[in-house]
């Protein structure tokens, strides 16, 4: 616990100055011995403080030992905290996606409420994971959590060498004393085909939102392979989207243009992620069908029911909150001297009212 030591300073900048001092804190405390900090100005751009709340920020750090000023060289951080914190480090790709950010939201808040861990998120650019990956060292961190959509083989083999704590988040992958956190997207799938399959469909679409990512293409084998196994041979269509989850916008503009140039021959569909599948009901209402009375939508990644909510889409939701009071506890074990091991949270079907009611017919068996 560091004891702030705050001296009389004008009380129009005292909020100012203990919040950004708990941000700067946090970061600097992190430092190795001797490292340099950004210019000043730099730091006043980075923070968008006046030069009055950095200067007095910046003056309670260096009275409470977390940095040190030498004449005419800079600023430099002590280091005499970093043993006290333990680092966890999240790395994910980064690109516009309500499903993700919500589970890093989650992380963030459940994490921070230890004390002595420290926790930051890097995101690595759609389709770089491995360049980015090269940068991390053991040096970079206590721990790491890798939400990887792209990983080659060379960069498994780094990550294994590394000899630091590793959990692979909903990843599929396995490595040699890596951890391994699983949300079950493949069960997502099963459970959307499984659902749709007992409720008598059998002209069944999948919309495929983002066909280059990991967890899309996860769910996207379950629910085909369950279907298959049915007998049914669903009818795909690319929304043509990459970088991310498709906005209720994209989606809907897609589905409209969509629906004016192509016969609906299919009863049900399923949409890898709740916000395309409002857009997609929009464009389906919009065009002068009725949802469930004409088709039957079934979303994924949780628009957890709520004001927001839209009553007749039913979907299968992955508890954000849940897997991160699993991933902190067990990280608590780690730093215990436990181990983390496979871990995994089933997603959860909400039903509403999305699903018409058809007659049950027995599926043929698979040919072949």
């Amino acid at each position: 616990i560091i004891i702030l030591k705050v001296p009389a300073m004008p009380k129009s900048i005292a909020h100012q100055v203990t919040a950004l001092y708990e941000i700067l804190q946090h970061e600097f405390a992190l430092l190795p011995t001797g490292r340099q900090l950004p210019a000043y100005r730099a730091l006043l751009k980075k923070y968008g403080c006046s030069r009055q709340t950095l200067s007095r920020t910046l003056q309670l750090l260096i009275e409470n030992g977390v940095i040190y000023s030498e004449e005419r060289s800079g600023i430099f951080a002590s280091g005499k905290f970093t043993s006290d914190l333990y680092r966890i480090l999240f790395i994910r790709v980064d690109w516009c996606c309500e499903h993700a950010d919500r589970f890093s939201e989650a992380i963030r808040r459940e994490i921070s409420k230890r004390r002595n861990f420290h926790y930051i998120e890097l995101r690595y650019p759609p389709q770089n994971c491995d360049s980015f990956l090269e940068q991390i060292d053991k040096s970079s961190a206590d721990l790491l959590i890798l939400w990887p959509e792209e990983l080659s083989f060379t960069s498994l083999q780094r990550l294994s060498s590394l000899q630091l704590p590793l959990i692979l988040f909903d990843s599929g992958i396995m490595l040699p004393n890596a951890a391994i956190l699983d949300i079950q997207e493949e069960l997502a799938g099963m459970m959307a085909a499984k659902y749709l399959v007992n409720r008598g469909h059998r002209r069944i679409a999948l919309a495929i939102t983002e066909p280059k990512g990991l967890t899309c293409r996860k769910k996207i084998n379950g629910f085909m392979d369950y279907l298959y196994l049915a007998g049914i041979v669903p009818h795909v269509i690319d929304i043509e989207l990459s970088g991310g989850e498709a906005s209720q916008s994209a989606s809907y503009e897609f589905f409209t243009y969509w629906l004016q140039r192509n016969r609906v021959d299919f009863s049900a569909c399923f949409v890898l992620s709740d916000y395309t599948a409002l857009g997609v009901i929009r464009a389906f209402q919009d065009t002068g069908y009725q949802v469930p009375k004409d088709i039957s939508i079934i979303g994924c990644q949780g628009e957890m029911a709520g004001e927001r909510s839209q009553p007749t889409l039913t979907t299968i939701i992955f508890d954000a909150e849940k897997v991160a009071t699993v991933l902190a506890t067990g990280i608590d074990e780690v730093f215990a001297g436990g181990t983390f091991g496979i871990r995994r949270i089933p997603p959860i079907l909400i039903e509403r009212n999305s699903v018409i009611s058809l007659p049950l017919v027995k599926a043929s068996p698979p040919s072949g």
